[in-house]
């Protein structure tokens, strides 16, 4: 069973199936001036192991940094707040994002270093961590299964839906779920983005196994995805599942046995469902694309000239305009410093080939020129005739109004 909560411009309204021994909650505390949900909680009954991928960005939030340090422990909650990155606030950041884990480990008995923190919103500007701390009693009161969706709401920031997507997966005989949330719509480029994304899962696992699997995850997905280039101070991806290491549980997966792979697969269908979700909703944007490069000498080098192209402003208005400029893709593809044959690439759009050995294409016509470019979704092949490795990218286009959010942005 797949059930995936939204798609562009607007939610699909389904029951949100429960995730066993996960409680949550959403509430407004008054950092969003429109009083619209921006905390967010999640409580388990039982231990819980994280594995977390953080933000490559040099300059930190203080959330990230205290995150990162406390995935090293058993972890008991969650919390989140949007319209504050709590970034760039020195000694005071990294006070205030403890004010918040101490306030929630007073309300629920939890040690402060067993709570993720996690903040996304304005840069430089100090977090009000005492709305915070007033508004941890009721949010650990209100906390229960079936709330999620209050906490996909209480993270996003401009995003114009929330993002959830569920999975069931069978191991041995019993049946499990994985549930993600994400938040992301603008200054979204992977290592990771100014996004948020929060898997939950009752399938008990070792943590060595959890880290490599969702690394591995991430890597096809969130960190294949890319708004505007811009990698934010904030960003966070983050796997809780039960240890499997501590109380009853079996352990059920080994690794690279079948309950492996299976858990591996529904993941990874996860993580890219709410990839690809962001991407939608990437700020302004109409389209979305995907740009896969093939017969690359290594992956690296088809992931590298992918995202060139990807994150090239012309190309990116090329498509809002619908006008094929194919020479702004061969432009990105050459200056991406990856070892190509120069005159052997061919450029496919939804299977029409338009570039044949960097050239434009006998088929090429005037018709199509008109209308390849049309649809809400785009794929494009660009096959570089060297070896045997590919990468896949999603994107979107750029439009005024990405310019128009992000002018304002402040105001």
């Amino acid at each position: 069973m797949n059930h995936v909560h939204a798609e562009a411009g607007k939610n699909i309204k389904i029951a949100m199936e429960k995730i066993n021994n996960f409680l949550f909650s959403g509430k407004s505390c008054g950092l969003k001036k429109n009083g619209d949900l921006d905390v967010g909680l999640m409580v388990s009954k039982i231990p819980l192991r994280v594995s977390a991928v953080f933000t490559k960005n040099k300059i930190k939030a203080a959330p990230v940094i205290i995150s990162k340090s406390h995935s090293k422990n058993i972890i008991n909650a969650l919390i989140v707040n949007s319209g504050n990155a709590n970034a760039c606030n020195g000694k005071y950041g990294i006070l205030d994002a403890r004010r918040v884990t101490k306030a929630i480990s007073k309300e629920l008995g939890f040690m402060e270093n067993n709570i993720f923190v996690c903040s996304t919103g304005m840069i430089g500007e100090r977090l009000n961590a005492s709305l915070i701390e007033n508004a941890a009693p009721e949010l650990a009161k209100s906390a229960s299964s079936d709330k999620l969706e209050d906490f996909a709401k209480s993270i996003m920031t401009t995003d114009t839906f929330f993002k959830t997507a569920s999975k069931d997966v069978l191991l041995d005989g019993v049946k499990y779920k994985i549930t993600g949330t994400a938040k992301g719509s603008g200054m979204i480029m992977p290592n990771m983005a100014t996004m948020l994304a929060f898997i939950f899962t009752d399938i008990p696992i070792k943590k060595e196994l959890a880290d490599v699997m969702f690394k591995e995850c991430v890597e096809t997905s969130f960190n294949s995805i890319t708004v505007d280039g811009d990698t934010s101070t904030n960003d966070t991806a983050a796997f809780f599942y039960p240890d499997a290491e501590q109380g009853s549980h079996k352990f059920l997966i080994k690794k690279s046995d079948a309950n492996y792979l299976s858990v591996k697969k529904a993941l990874s269908g996860i993580c890219f469902e709410l990839a690809k979700m962001i991407v939608k909703d990437g700020e302004g944007a109409t389209k979305l694309i995907t740009i896969t490069v093939s017969n690359a000498y290594t992956e690296t080098g088809a992931k590298k000239v992918a995202f060139t192209v990807a994150n090239s402003p012309l190309f990116k208005t090329m498509i809002t305009g619908e006008d094929l400029n194919w020479g702004r893709i061969m432009a990105a593809i050459g200056r991406s410093s990856v070892k190509i044959k120069p005159n052997d690439v061919d450029i496919y759009i939804n299977d029409k080939i338009i570039v044949e050995n960097s050239a434009a294409s006998k088929e090429l016509n005037k018709n199509i020129e008109k209308t390849v470019l049309s649809p809400k979704e785009i794929n494009f092949k660009i096959d570089l005739k060297c070896g045997k490795a590919s990468w896949a990218v999603l994107t979107c286009n750029l439009t005024k109004e990405y310019i128009d959010i992000n002018a304002s942005y402040r105001s």
